[in-house]
């Protein structure tokens, strides 16, 4: 049993990772003032490896300068540009933490670290998440102009002046991390369940197997 409890682990951990590169990353839904019109869509993070790269061109030459691939920070965004690094450093400390369970469930037993890196994703997905809604909402509110984000192009910034930002959060891809590392806590713990009601000879024997 305690190398079902180790696979089922490690493939729940690894399973975070394509969880967070093909599911729905952002959602923003936007509205225009002229008329009573609006757009929603979501994007994953592997349509943003597909702008970095080029494979969609339009939002390449967009967001890169000059279409040669160099990244110019938006100075329309330093008022939350603290906030965003946030988001990276949670979002990076919740991978790690997934990638430590995959690790560890291969090489040990012992399942006090794997409840605490499971507990360590879950809460700094749940950070990450508030951190990006505080962030955002300067931008929903109107407080940072979403049309200077792209002052380079000047046909996104004559179209922008009539573009209201109505919301703009994660779209969904942080439940499955949730869901995720909640379901590592609860598998761990009903092996602990299970094993108060065995025999002390039996507990003894797991006990020797888990300092391995």
């Amino acid at each position: 049993m305690k190398y079902v409890f180790r696979i089922v682990n490690a493939l729940l951990a690894a399973a975070v990772f394509p969880a967070v590169v093909f599911l729905e990353f952002l959602l923003f839904r936007v509205s225009t003032t002229l008329f009573d019109a609006g757009l929603e869509e979501t994007i994953s993070i592997k349509f943003i490896f597909d702008v970095i790269t080029g494979k969609e061109e339009m939002w390449h030459n967009l967001i890169f300068s000059d279409g040669g691939g160099v990244f110019t920070w938006p100075e329309a965004l330093d008022p939350i540009k603290s906030k965003l690094i946030a988001v990276v450093v949670l979002f990076a400390v919740a991978l790690v933490a997934a990638l430590f369970v995959f690790i560890w469930s291969i090489f040990s037993n012992k399942r006090i670290p794997v409840l605490a890196a499971s507990g360590l994703g879950i809460a700094s997905t749940v950070a990450m998440n508030a951190v990006f809604n505080s962030a955002a909402q300067p931008l929903m509110d109107g407080t940072i102009n979403v049309v200077e984000i792209f002052t380079s192009n000047w046909i996104v910034g004559i179209l922008g002046n009539l573009v209201k930002v109505d919301f703009l959060g994660f779209a969904g891809f942080q439940n499955a991390i949730i869901f995720l590392f909640a379901g590592i806590i609860v598998w761990t713990l009903a092996f602990y369940l299970v094993e108060i009601g065995e025999p002390k000879e039996e507990k003894k024997k797991k006990v020797k197997e888990q300092k391995k």
